[in-house]
C-alpha cells in the first residue's frame, strides 16, 4: 500500500507542476507588452486554477465526525479534485481594461484560461507604437483541464474531552529542473454533543471541526530572459475551514457528511529580472497577483473500514464541485 500512495501522491505533483508550468510560460508572453496589461492578462488566464486549488486545499479533513479514543490515531492519504465549473474556461479581454494591447477583431473578445480549450484566444495589436513591441500577440490556449487536484498526507491523534488533534505535513519535496513544493496544516474536531443535555443520546456522531493549510512551491524558469538574475514563479495557498459534521456508523460503513464555510488565498509571484520591450530596463519582480475565495459547502461521503485499513469517498456541493477519495491506516 505504501508504494500506491507514494505513486499517487507524486503522479498527483507532477500533474500540479505540468498545470504551473503551463501558466508559467504563458504569463512570460504576456510581458511583451506593459507590465500593468501583463498583470490583468496573467490573472485572468489563471483565476480559475488558483480559486480551484484553493478550495481543493480545504477538503480531505475527515471521513468520520467521530474524534479518535485517546491515543488512537490514523495516518491518511487522499486527494481533493476541483471541477472547474464552465463559466471558468473564459474570460473577456474587453473588460480587461488594456492600455498596450486592443484587440484586432473586436467582435471576438472570449479568450480561453488556463482551464479552458485548446484553441487559441484572439489577436492583440499595439494601441500605439512602442520600440520593441510585438507587431501581434495571439493570446494562448487553455490546457482543458478538467479537474485541479490537491494530495494530502495528514495525521489525527486522539486528544482527552473527545477531541483530535490533526497534522498536514509535506516535507520540501524537490523536482529536477521544475522547483520546489511544501505543506503545513493543523485542524481541530471536536464532539461537543458530550456537552450538551439531551444531546449525548443521539444516534449518531455530531463535531466541529476548524482547519488551517499553507502550501508553498517555487517554480524555477526553464529559459530565463538574462542571465544575471535567478527568475522564479513562486505560487502559495491558504486555506481555512470550518464546518459541523455528522455521522453514522455501522460495522465496516460510515456515512458521514459536512457543512460549513471555506476561505482561501492563493498568491503567484513572479520574480527575478527581467526585460520589458518598449521599457529598455530591467524591471525587477514585474507583479504579484493574489486570488481570494470563500463560500459555503456541503458535503457527504461513505467510509469503508477493513479491520484497520480504511478507504473514503465523498463529493462537495459549493462554489467549485470536488470530489475527494483516500485510504489510510486507522486504529481506535
Amino acid at each position: 500500500m505504501k508504494i500506491n500512495k507514494h505513486f499517487l501522491f507524486f503522479l498527483a505533483i507532477l500533474l500540479f507542476s505540468s498545470i504551473t508550468l503551463k501558466a508559467q510560460e504563458n504569463i512570460i508572453n504576456f510581458l511583451s507588452g506593459s507590465v500593468s496589461d501583463a498583470t490583468k492578462l496573467s490573472k485572468a488566464y489563471i483565476d480559475p486554477f488558483a480559486n480551484g486549488f484553493g478550495s481543493a486545499l480545504n477538503h480531505g479533513w475527515y471521513n468520520s465526525a467521530k474524534p479518535h479514543k485517546l491515543g488512537g490515531f490514523d495516518i491518511t492519504f487522499s486527494v481533493a479534485t476541483a471541477i472547474p465549473p464552465s463559466s471558468s474556461k473564459t474570460f473577456d479581454v474587453s473588460k480587461l481594461g488594456l492600455t498596450a494591447w486592443t484587440l484586432q477583431n473586436p467582435a471576438n473578445v472570449l479568450s480561453p484560461t488556463v482551464t479552458g480549450n485548446k484553441s487559441n484566444g484572439p489577436v492583440l495589436i499595439p494601441t500605439g507604437v512602442i520600440p520593441g513591441q510585438p507587431a501581434s500577440m495571439t493570446l494562448p490556449q487553455g490546457a482543458n483541464l478538467k479537474f485541479i487536484p490537491s494530495p494530502m498526507i495528514q495525521i489525527g491523534i486522539g486528544l482527552p474531552l473527545n477531541t483530535e488533534l490533526i497534522v498536514r505535513y509535506l516535507p520540501k519535496i524537490d523536482v529536477p529542473d521544475v522547483g520546489n513544493f511544501s505543506m503545513f496544516g493543523f485542524g481541530i474536531k471536536n464532539e461537543f454533543k458530550e456537552f450538551i443535555p439531551g444531546f449525548k443520546a443521539l444516534p449518531f456522531n455530531v463535531s466541529a471541526l476548524l482547519g488551517y493549510t499553507k502550501f508553498t512551491s517555487n517554480f524555477d524558469l526553464s529559459a530565463p530572459q538574462t542571465g544575471n538574475s535567478k527568475q522564479t514563479l513562486d505560487f502559495s495557498a491558504t486555506g481555512y475551514t470550518g464546518k459541523l459534521l455528522i455521522s453514522k456508523s455501522i460495522p465496516v460503513l460510515t456515512v458521514y457528511a459536512g457543512v460549513g464555510i471555506n476561505k482561501s488565498k492563493t498568491n503567484v509571484d513572479l520574480k527575478g529580472k527581467y526585460n520589458i520591450p518598449g521599457v529598455g530596463v530591467d524591471i525587477s519582480n514585474p507583479f504579484s497577483l493574489e486570488f481570494k475565495n470563500s463560500g459555503v459547502n456541503a458535503n457527504i461521503g461513505l467510509r469503508i473500514k477493513l479491520t484497520v485499513i480504511a478507504f473514503h469517498f465523498d463529493y462537495t456541493v459549493g462554489k467549485y464541485k470536488l470530489y475527494n477519495a483516500g485510504v489510510g491506516i486507522n486504529f481506535r
